[in-house]
């Protein structure tokens, strides 16, 4: 009887802690402002048409609206690898040569933080 309620007891606290958010966004918020938003905007709202001279080769997508639909690890895994490592454009390179894995977390966590902000 012991055993199984230490058992349960390590599971709870072991899940409890796999719910857990990963990343700060407070942390993310500035690594985004450093790698991303020259694309991606100050707020996730994709290419400013407006404000470039150039159009970009793929469209870019508002990050507000596409980071709900995708699961963490997707977004992780899109940072990290770039497009190609999600089946998606080139265009958007990989950030894991330059970032540690819980800055890629971090930034994350930031673009979860951008539904609602426009």
């Amino acid at each position: 009887m012991r055993v199984v309620a230490l058992v349960s007891a390590l599971f709870l606290l072991t899940g409890a802690a796999l719910a857990q958010p990963r990343g700060d966004a407070r942390k993310g918020r500035e690594l985004y402002s450093e790698k991303c938003i020259l694309c991606h905007g100050g707020r996730g709202e994709g290419w400013d048409w407006a404000k470039k001279v150039e159009t970009p080769p793929v469209p870019v997508p508002d990050l507000a609206q596409v980071a709900p639909e995708r699961s963490d690890q997707f977004l992780f895994d899109v940072v990290k690898g770039g497009g190609e490592a999600v089946g998606k454009t080139r265009f958007m390179p990989p950030f894991g040569f330059q970032l540690s894995d819980p800055e890629v977390w971090d930034v994350v966590a930031y673009m979860r933080s951008l539904k609602g902000k426009k």
